[in-house]
């Protein structure tokens, strides 16, 4: 069996990368032009000050500055290319001109010569034009694997962030809620109706959320600092984090594993990798032989197995987490029809405020989970999709017993 590598921890690795690469160039290298085959409201809508999900992919294309950086650095090339394609024309020019000028004159040799050299520059020029039309082509290659590396790791970050943000809900809410109690717990102690250990409680549970509530701020402004970065935006720019869209679960019935093992490693880096990399020379003769090929082939598919393992626990991933939405949605759903029933009672008076105080926090417990475990499968739909098209790692294969 394969070790699980798609933690944590290997999220973290990414978006380091991730960041780094986005840190290496300043934010706003130049200003963004709008591509030909966008329409203006697409365009306005990336640059509204509002980050939703399904722009991450084109405002890191058009304003990531790592791909700033790379595209510019493309087309700076071209617009050398350029200038040699307008000085091969000018020249081709100039040798028909003296070409006719020799003629005109009966000189045929020199005239021969410049039909010859004009050949030769209207040659340069075409092979000059045919590689200029080759840009996007190459633009498109040179950014690919930065743009998916991006997208994920931005995608991860705003699913991080979503998840930060139904925790810091709840929080707030157990704030407020906490502190009701020990004001309430406090002015019933005071007229001897309830004892000082339970005002004690309330309060230590009230400070006890505003300090998670505190550290949960600083992380989310951190987070959001790094995703701003990462799409162009200054990190402190004034600019809200849509919502991520929550996952059918009815969308896991459309995968096909087996389809998806198939073509993954057409996509993925790391094996591409081993399959374009000259052989070992295990010789070191300096000579490649059959054995240093069929050896590389062997790693091929060692490397295509590796994938298929990472993929089997992706897939495994994406139905325990759809085990435990369910369950989380089972017990929201108690839990609203016990809110529902506290506030009945608590209008008709058969219900204390202490008690219809602890059943809103019970309330708000439940759908927070309920609403994190829907974020949970969700990220596991994402690192399935990656897993398939490029950024799945390689798992770790058991060593042999025997």
């Amino acid at each position: 069996m394969g070790k699980k590598k798609h933690s944590f921890r290997h999220f973290i690795s990414k978006l380091t990368i991730a960041l780094v690469l986005s840190l290496l160039f300043p934010a706003g290298i130049s200003a963004a032009e709008k591509p030909e085959d966008m329409d203006e409201d697409t365009w306005m809508r990336l640059q509204d000050n509002v980050l939703e999900y399904g722009e991450l992919e084109e405002r890191i294309q058009n304003f990531n500055p790592t791909l700033q950086q790379i595209v510019k650095s493309i087309n700076d090339s071209y617009d050398d290319l350029r200038d040699n394609i307008v000085d091969y024309q000018e020249a081709s020019n100039d040798f028909q001109w003296l070409y006719e000028q020799a003629m005109d004159e009966g000189d045929y040799m020199s005239a021969a010569m410049y039909q010859i050299n004009r050949k030769i520059t209207m040659s340069m020029s075409k092979r000059y034009l045919q590689e200029e039309k080759r840009k996007n082509t190459v633009i498109d290659r040179s950014t690919r694997q930065y743009r998916k590396i991006f997208t994920s790791s931005c995608q991860q970050l705003m699913l991080a962030y979503n998840k930060m943000a139904v925790n810091q809900a709840t929080l707030e809410k157990q704030v407020e809620l906490y502190g009701a109690l020990a004001s309430m717990s406090g002015t019933q102690n005071a007229i001897g109706m309830n004892v000082s250990v339970d005002v004690l409680s309330a309060q230590n549970q009230m400070y006890s959320a505003q300090t998670s509530l505190a550290t949960l701020n600083d992380q989310m402004a951190s987070l959001k600092s790094s995703l701003l970065l990462m799409t162009g935006w200054d990190y402190n720019s004034n600019v809200t984090i849509g919502a991520v869209p929550r996952t059918e679960v009815s969308e896991l019935d459309a995968i096909d594993l087996e389809a998806d093992k198939a073509i993954a490693p057409g996509y993925n880096y790391t094996v591409l990798s081993i399959k374009n990399a000259a052989p070992n020379d295990m010789d070191g003769d300096g000579k490649y032989e059959n054995k240093d090929y069929k050896a590389r082939e062997r790693g091929v598919d060692q490397a295509k197995q590796q994938l298929s393992i990472t993929l089997d626990d992706l897939y495994l991933t994406l139905y325990e987490k759809k085990a435990s939405l369910q369950a989380a949605q089972t017990a929201f759903q108690a839990a609203q029809l016990k809110w529902d029933s506290a506030n009945r009672k608590y209008q008709m008076g058969m219900l204390g405020r202490a008690e219809y105080l602890g059943e809103e926090i019970a309330y708000y417990a439940a759908k927070g989970a309920y609403e994190s475990a829907d974020l949970d499968l969700t990220q596991a739909m994402l690192n399935y999709y990656w897993g398939v098209h490029g950024l799945g790692e390689l798992a770790e294969l058991a060593e042999e017993m025997g």
